[in-house]
């Protein structure tokens, strides 16, 4: 099943929740709390952050501190802060790229579709559309909030923290649509002559999901009520009806597996209920004997027939004056015992200190000092973070003209095997680089297996063709575009934004090797 996330972000707190595997749970966000503030932090230098690195680069730096984010993107279209201008739209693609860069550390993979949920009385559609794009999140399916808690009202749970409701809202209108617009008059499925098949049982309310040791948490089950004790000429009776019972019962286990079973609920929370059987009175649970007399007619003396109970009930003695006119044997069926394949567990390699992606790079992936330096980015913030996180570059050539790049300057800065390509889109304004972004990365050099630069799916340099395909399936558009040349070249776009990544392998066989792999359109590459 596709994995659907949903991202809001409220007056106050951001939240993002996910439908997988026909399960819905909120993703921890913030530090071990689903939500997280929508705070973000702009330095001197153009980089921008978001979360918890937000808020301590503000105890440091409080000029830089932006707050109620929606609520200025709402009133402005720029947003003066540390004496820098800044485009509202990418305060909102920080926040956006944030969420989604997270979702993917929690759930260690790339969701399939993702929902923004627009605030009541917040930003526009066409602003969340521009961010959504500048973030390179993919293609958005933008939704209401109103609708959304329309539709939470009639599928959903109702015992949602009102700041949840938005988000997850929005996943039951993905899965149910519209909910009812008003009061309607109640209709059943048996009232049309359909045999209901919900439960009556309302939904669960969702657990939450986060990094670190991952934890569930669910909704406690409900206290026991007072036992009822029964009265004690009923004990017997009582005891008799749950030894048979318990007879029945082990019986139905004996009978061969599959025939008879019921192959239960295909989706959602599952429904579990128990059904308390009253106490028996304590004299019940005691060895008991009951005499009958002999009718006068019979011969002196009387023939006992002691029948044991199961132990896990009571015994009884039954006096009678007849003896069974035969013993019935019951044959069991026999019982097949099934083997089960051994299960074999693959343990991926540890990310590196750098993890590609399409939308950029990661540094410290699925740790709590990640940081996603995104395509598009100051150019001077994101050589500060590699160079924090790989030490001082292997060459820079500086702000120079090349014909292979776009923009009027470009600068090539190599860690290693990793280049990152910095433009300048126009020369003209101030000191070369001014303005400059991040427009691509390239990888090359040794096998990702000695680096770990690879992508969080474990594909890089030296990764096999084979790999490529089990991975990205039906996003993976591979070829041979050199007639005379062996030499493979393939584009990814499982996020769906038509600028995946791209590279280079031996051959185009199963056996074929990625030799080069890039994302973004900052410098051409063989064969463009």
């Amino acid at each position: 099943m596709p994995t659907t996330l949903a991202i809001h972000l409220g007056p106050a707190l951001a939240h993002a929740a996910v439908d997988r595997d026909g399960r819905i749970a909120l993703v921890a966000l913030g530090d071990r709390a689903a939500g997280m503030s929508v705070l973000l932090h702009v330095s001197g230098d153009g980089s921008i952050s978001a979360g918890s690195e937000a808020r301590q680069r503000g105890e440091a730096e409080p000029d830089g501190l932006v707050d109620d984010v929606v609520g200025r993107v709402f009133d402005d279209d720029v947003v003066e802060v540390a004496g820098l201008t800044v485009r509202v739209e990418a305060l909102l693609a920080h926040l956006l790229a944030y969420i989604h860069a997270r979702t993917v550390r929690v759930l260690d993979g790339v969701p399939d579709e993702i929902m923004v949920v627009l605030t009541a009385g917040g930003p526009e559609v066409p602003i969340y559309s521009a961010a959504s794009i500048r973030a390179r999140i993919g293609e958005v399916t933008m939704v209401e909030e109103t609708r959304a808690w329309s539709a939470l009202a009639a599928h959903g749970p109702g015992d949602v923290d009102p700041d949840q409701a938005g988000v997850l809202g929005a996943l039951y209108w993905r899965r149910h649509g519209d909910g009812p617009p008003g009061p309607q008059p109640i209709v059943t499925r048996e009232d049309l002559g359909v045999a209901s098949q919900r439960s009556s049982r309302p939904p669960t309310a969702p657990s939450v999901i986060s990094l670190g040791p991952r934890s569930v948490f669910e909704e406690s089950s409900p206290p026991e009520g007072p036992r009822r004790r029964v009265p004690g000429r009923l004990s017997i009776l009582l005891g008799v009806v749950v030894g048979l019972g318990v007879l029945g019962g082990l019986g139905a286990l004996l009978l061969p597996f599959g025939e008879t079973g019921d192959p239960g609920p295909t989706g959602g929370s599952t429904v579990i209920v128990t059904t308390a059987v009253p106490e028996a009175a304590t004299t019940a649970l005691e060895p008991a004997t009951t005499t009958v007399p002999a009718p006068a007619t019979t011969a002196p003396g009387s023939v006992t027939t002691t029948v044991p109970a199961p132990a896990t009930t009571m015994s009884a003695t039954v006096t009678s004056t007849t003896l069974p006119a035969a013993v019935t044997t019951t044959t069991l069926p026999e019982v097949t015992t099934t083997t089960l394949a051994d299960v074999t567990t693959t343990t991926l390699p540890p990310l590196g200190v750098v993890t590609l992606s399409q939308v950029g790079v990661v540094t410290n992936a699925t740790t709590d000092s990640e940081v996603l330096v995104g395509l598009g980015d100051a150019a001077e913030a994101v050589v500060a973070v590699l160079t924090t996180a790989l030490s001082a570059p292997v060459t820079d050539t500086g702000w120079i003209e090349d014909g292979l790049c776009v923009g009027d300057l470009t600068r090539r800065v190599t860690f290693g095997g990793l280049e990152i390509v910095l433009s300048d889109a126009d020369a003209t304004e101030g000191e070369p680089g001014t303005g400059a972004t991040f427009t691509q990365w390239f990888a090359i050099g040794p096998d990702a297996h000695q680096t770990s630069l690879w992508t969080y799916d474990r594909i890089g340099v030296g990764s096999s063709v084979a790999e490529l395909r089990d991975v990205y399936g039906a996003g993976l558009v591979l070829g041979d575009p050199v007639a005379g040349d062996p030499a493979g070249y393939f584009v990814v776009d499982s996020v769906g934004l038509g600028e995946g990544m791209r590279g280079v392998t031996s051959n185009t066989t199963d056996l074929g090797r990625i030799l080069q792999i890039w994302g973004g359109d900052g410098c051409s590459r063989w064969p463009d």
